[in-house]
């Protein structure tokens, strides 16, 4: 048998947009497949399909081990030997880390669950993962590179025969990510087959043995990896090369117009750091998973309580007790998490993109339909969202364009300073550059950016200046003049030099 899975013609339609028009994909067993395109192109669609998420359209055919495959739901695809690690993890959060591992599938005993298996099992599948975590562990305690690691557990040890992952390596550190590949490659040696869903173009050039390659809904081709480049699968991605991977804007660097000095969190997990921007300025902030990049900001933006420090903004102390305090002086933030904390999934479009800067839209004291509209579609064209309109559900959007519409949402209320939470996460080459020319017409425009970023070549790329931060402090800074990955990984890993 030359293939464990293979999925022929299949199509998708919902209202409005074709979201796969007679695509294929082809499997090999022991193989890791890449499945390439930019956000929008298809892939996620087809993963639910082969998940039964998703039904597909009438005609073409899935075969699974040479048979016909047809599921109705991610349960029966799992007991059928495919499973599947989602890009937005779903844990649950108030169960330990062993109940999380073994839902759906519990050991029973005598009728009833044996926790004291499934918790033995479970503490032998961690420390075979390199895992530091009590099977015990309640998950909203860990983080969200730990969350991940069990999710990839679960899949791993429910002997799939095909196992999907999609951008597994988004949250974790680059050890983790070695943990990752060695389990991988444990999978190939027995058989298993995985699609492996990733933006990052190093890793599917050092995990991967096959790509194929989508492109609006489109098949548009498969091959080795070796016989790709990463420019020559750039331009099958987005239909045109694009040799200026970090566009880096020339700008005009003025005053400091943000100061952010001695902050601390109640919680302890940010002390004493002090950061400042200029106009025209990008600043990245760096640091490992874990850092306190993410808390520093939600602090200063008042999403937690900060136990000392001061923020000026644009020469004004400003006491900042809620977001909206900060947001009335000009600063925006784009968090990390955008279903969470950054989009209103049920809404649609336009109602998102207005969302913070609604008194544009009303009009004698009320909300106005009609103007949001007309203000996002400003926004709709220049951040190229793909949408088929501005009145689309925002939850029915790739990953990628529901990032474009949350900085979508913030640049319509006008700020002076943006902080931007990993903007570029789970997002594809081509969209990456829109992001990334879009903040050199922020810093252009005289308007100030603090950029946090796991992937050190995107700090190096775009950033003025770099600030890293480490367990809770700011570990040190490197202007543009002195960028390395040496350095800043240096500074990342708190290693006194």
């Amino acid at each position: 048998m030359d293939y464990i899975l293979e999925m022929k013609d299949i199509s998708k339609t919902f209202p409005g947009v074709k979201a796969l028009d007679h695509v294929q994909l082809k499997v090999r067993p022991g193989e890791v497949h890449a499945l390439m395109g930019e956000n929008g192109a298809g892939k996620s669609t087809l993963m639910k399909i082969l998940m039964g998420i998703y039904k597909k359209d009438p005609g073409g055919e899935i075969l699974f081990d040479g048979k016909p495959y047809e599921i109705s739901s991610p349960n029966e695809a799992l007991h059928t030997g495919v499973a599947m690690i989602h890009q937005e993890l779903n844990p649950i959060l108030d169960m330990t880390v062993y109940e999380n591992i073994f839902v759906g599938r519990e050991i029973r005993k005598h009728g009833l669950v044996d926790k004291k298996a499934e918790a033995k099992e479970a503490e032998a599948l961690i420390k075979d993962s390199g895992l530091r975590v009590s099977p015990y562990e309640t998950l909203r305690n860990l983080t969200v590179a730990q969350c991940q690691l069990i999710e990839i557990i679960k899949a791993t040890s429910v002997n799939a025969k095909v196992i999907i992952m999609d951008e597994p390596t988004a949250a974790i550190t680059e050890r983790e990510v070695d943990i990752l590949f060695d389990h991988i490659r444990k999978l190939k040696a027995q058989g298993v087959a995985i699609i492996y869903i990733s933006h990052r173009m190093e890793e599917i050039f050092k995990i991967c043995d096959s790509i194929t390659v989508y492109r609006d809904g489109q098949y548009i081709g498969s091959g080795a990896a070796k016989d790709f480049t990463e420019s020559s699968l750039i331009k099958m991605m987005v239909g045109r090369e694009i040799t200026d991977v970090f566009p880096k804007a020339e700008s005009k660097i003025g005053d400091v117009i943000f100061e952010a000095n001695h902050i601390s969190r109640a919680d302890g997990k940010v002390n004493d750091v002090s950061i400042k921007v200029r106009s025209g300025e990008i600043l990245g902030l760096g640091g490992l998973v874990g850092a306190g990049r993410s808390e520093l900001v939600e602090g200063i933006f008042g999403m937690h309580r900060l136990s000392g420090g001061e923020i000026i903004v644009n020469g004004e102390h400003v006491k900042v007790h809620t977001p909206a305090d900060i947001i009335r002086h000009g600063v925006a933030l784009v968090t990390e998490d955008r279903k969470a904390t950054g989009l209103n999934l049920t809404g649609t479009v336009n109602d998102n993109i207005s969302m913070v800067a609604i008194r544009k839209t009303l009009q004698n004291g009320l909300y106005s339909k009609a103007k949001a509209k007309k203000l996002s579609s400003d926004y709709i064209r220049k951040l190229k969202i793909k949408t088929p309109s501005g009145d689309q559900i925002a939850g029915n959007l790739s990953g990628g364009n529901q990032q474009k519409v949350v900085i979508a949402k913030w640049l319509l209320n006008d700020p002076d300073i943006i902080i931007m939470d990993e903007p570029t996460r789970g997002i594809d080459v081509g969209a990456k550059r829109d992001i990334y020319l879009l903040i050199g017409e922020l810093v252009q425009a005289g308007k100030a950016v603090i950029l946090i970023s796991s992937e050190i070549p995107e700090l190096m790329g775009v950033c003025d200046r770099i600030a890293v931060m480490a367990e809770g402090h700011l570990a040190g800074e490197v202007q543009r003049n002195e960028f390395s990955q040496e350095r800043i990984m240096t500074l990342a890993s708190d290693i006194q030099v």
